[in-house]
């Protein structure tokens, strides 16, 4: 099993001000590629509660990957680059190649006059700061590098995204690659399959879940909506097994005797 932890850092996360949308995309991508995700942790910028929840992460040894969202722009709350270091109990420096970046993007920015200045302020090298050994990655769409930090120890790889939601799906996008190595290191693969039954009151369908869950080791999940007259049952059938063929053969087949069973009804 490759397990993942996703940390999400904001006070605007917490406050309800903010939707943790990143969470929600990263959990659904990473687990079509095969990976769990056991934890997802939000958590306030706070100098102490992050470095804590980073470090228990990493020296779990529980987590193949680790991805944290948020907290890498300029402004004075933006720390996550410290936090990590903190966490790791290294050192932070300029990364050349990070600076490289905030620079470019500063550039085509001003020639495109959307700031008022390309001049690398330390608000905007502040972003270019990282761990010793971490390595930055592009951002295509703002202006704070994301951070790759590969801990050998406990053979793990941590990311850290922008909070903001398009910056991260950009950044994610470039990494996704890299990581699905990952997951054929361990042949691993996911199936799912999502459809409408004809029931509308949950307690009815139950029994018909256990029936295929005896038979079939799938996860089945019934999203019910609040009772209402034509409101139909969604369900998701999904596995994770050695192969992505084996988890689609599983899914497909408990998929068929479900709706057999519930077809049964009507004969």
């Amino acid at each position: 099993m490759l397990a993942v932890c996703l940390i999400s850092i904001g006070n605007e996360l917490l406050s309800g001000n903010t939707i943790n949308s990143n969470a929600t995309y990263l959990a659904k991508n990473l687990t079509t590629l095969g990976f769990r995700v056991m934890k997802i942790i939000t958590i306030p910028d706070d100098p102490v509660i992050v470095p804590t929840e980073i470090s228990q992460a990493i020296f779990s040894n529980e987590y193949r990957l680790i991805m944290i969202t948020g907290g890498l722009g300029p402004t004075w709350d933006d720390s996550t680059s410290l936090f990590l270091a903190d966490a790791l109990g290294v050192p932070t420096e300029l990364n050349t190649e990070a600076l490289s970046i905030v620079t470019k993007r500063y550039q085509n920015l001003f020639e495109q006059e959307l700031v008022e200045t390309a001049q690398i302020t330390p608000a905007r090298k502040k972003m270019a700061i990282l761990p010793v050994g971490a390595l930055p990655i592009d951002n295509l769409v703002g202006t704070a590098p994301g951070i790759f930090y590969e801990h050998k120890t406990s053979n793990t790889w941590i990311y850290c995204f922008p909070g903001v939601p398009r910056e991260m799906k950009e950044m994610y996008r470039l990494i996704e690659s890299e990581i699905s190595v990952l997951s054929e290191e361990k042949d691993v693969g996911y199936f799912e399959v999502e459809f409408t039954t004809g029931f509308t009151d949950e307690s009815l369908l139950a029994p018909y879940l256990a029936q295929v869950r005896q038979k079939f080791d799938v996860w089945i999940k019934s999203l019910p909506e609040a009772y209402q007259k034509r409101e139909k049952i969604h369900l998701i059938i999904s596995k994770s097994a050695s192969s992505r063929n084996d988890a689609k053969k599983e899914v497909l087949d408990a998929k068929e005797y479900l709706q057999k069973l519930i077809n049964s009804l009507h004969n």
